[in-house]
């Protein structure tokens, strides 16, 4: 059996097959954590909004029984906007019990920032560069200690997706970084 034979061959080694499947897991792993994390940023918005339209044209929103909700507030700080209904009109309304708590009125909380500009998407992709960093180190450990035998050609594979993985959760996070240092 030739160099090129072995490297692409299957490994004869169960570790090896468990490393792998290993280390795809984690990397499949670090992709469904974060597109959860996005998906309920998402549900999250929506819930909040739900029934309430908006009006970019005019900034505000409108809700289902047509009172209009003012930019309240811009929180530079959380970049977030904060609209409200005037107290007197919700205070009246037949669906204030469940449409909100506060006596001054609903209040609607607009995010200015996008998901990996948040600080909940920022842990995320922390979380997901280090689960793709694991991987990398994991399989280039057994690169080492596999090297020249079947399965190499398989681990070193497993590698470059890893680390491409890692470099584009890294690349992504630094971006989000630079964009908020911007302030945009």
């Amino acid at each position: 059996m030739n160099n090129l034979e072995m490297l692409m061959s299957p490994p004869a080694d169960l570790e090896v097959w468990l490393l792998l499947g290993y280390a795809v897991v984690v990397l499949a792993g670090a992709r469904l954590t974060e597109a959860l994390a996005q998906t309920h940023f998402r549900r999250a918005r929506r819930s909040a909004e739900h029934g309430f339209r908006y009006d970019a044209d005019a900034d505000h929103y409108h809700c289902p029984h047509g009172e209009r909700l003012s930019l309240h507030v811009i929180d530079s700080t959380e970049r977030v906007a904060v609209y409200r209904a005037p107290a007197s009109t919700c205070a009246e309304c037949p669906s204030k019990a469940a449409c909100t708590p506060h006596e001054e009125g609903r209040h609607i909380y607009r995010p200015l920032a996008e998901w990996a500009e948040t600080e909940v998407g920022r842990f995320h992709q922390c979380i997901s560069l280090f689960m793709a960093g694991s991987a990398v180190a994991l399989s280039l450990v057994a690169m080492v200690r596999w090297a020249g035998r079947p399965g190499t050609g398989l681990l070193v594979l497993v590698s470059v997706v890893s680390l491409g993985a890692a470099w584009g959760d890294a690349w992504r996070l630094y971006a989000s970084h630079k964009d908020d240092d911007r302030g945009g």
